[in-house]
């Protein structure tokens, strides 16, 4: 599971981001309870972090308020949903999907077809399909038998 820290530092008053972003990557990877082999709380708290990641730009973006994501959907939506459908997407662009639509949208579940299953299958032949990155819902193992027969449904989830 990917999670946001908000961290808070002193830096000399002639610092600049680069600096303090510097600094506070190396002591977090100097802290074995955040990143390391253990510490205070016994296991570290992650395996892997960056400055910034998925929440670049956030700190920006809470300043400026919704005003560019606004402007940005609605000057460049409608072109990227067209770029999409022309190459034969369904519904909205992912780019303009909203990521905690709880059904998702109508191409998140599809037929297996022959692509899908060379793509997103195949490699599950012969294994055991209670895992963490597959699971028959049948109880079936995975065969060329699911083309044209079976759906395939992507899940996000976080670990």
């Amino acid at each position: 599971m990917h999670n946001r820290l908000l961290l808070t530092l002193d830096a000399p008053a002639d610092a600049g981001s680069e600096q303090v972003r510097e600094d506070a990557f190396d002591r977090l990877m100097d802290d074995n309870s955040f990143c390391g082999e253990g510490g205070r709380f016994g296991g570290p708290i992650c395996d892997w972090f960056v400055i910034g990641g998925r929440w670049s730009g956030l700190l920006t973006e809470t300043t400026i308020g919704d005003a560019y994501r606004t402007a940005a959907g609605n000057e460049q939506g409608a072109a990227l949903d067209a770029v999409w459908s022309r190459h034969g997407g369904a519904g909205p662009s992912p780019t303009n999907r909203d990521s905690y639509e709880q059904l998702g949208y109508v191409d998140d579940a599809m037929i297996v077809s022959e692509a899908l299953y060379n793509a997103l299958l195949a490699e599950n032949e012969g294994i055991d399909t209670d895992c963490q990155h597959f699971a028959d819902l049948d109880g079936e193992e995975v065969s060329r038998g699911f083309i044209g027969r079976k759906w395939l449904v992507v899940v996000d989830y976080h670990h």
